[in-house]
């Protein structure tokens, strides 16, 4: 599933600090974002399919944004 030849991508605790930081007063979820950032990394290093990360974030996308227009949503999901 992983390009040997591709250096892995790994999350960087202080960037998630100061994510956290600069989202702390938005209207949104920012834990949300903070999941889907590292799982996006996952997906970077083949641990996580494409189709994976849309079906585990699907409904909290759902709920958060009233919404799914993910341009990454996999061919054949459909809204059930």
């Amino acid at each position: 599933m992983s390009d040997p030849q591709q250096p892995r991508l790994t999350p960087i605790d202080a960037w998630e600090d100061e994510a956290e930081a600069m989202l702390d007063d938005v209207e949104y979820d920012t834990d949300l974002g903070v999941q889907m950032a590292r799982d996006a990394i996952r997906v970077s290093n083949g641990e996580l399919t494409d189709a994976e990360f849309h079906e585990k974030y699907h409904e909290a996308v759902l709920e958060e944004f009233g919404e799914d227009q993910r341009p990454t949503k996999p061919e054949g999901f459909d809204d059930v």
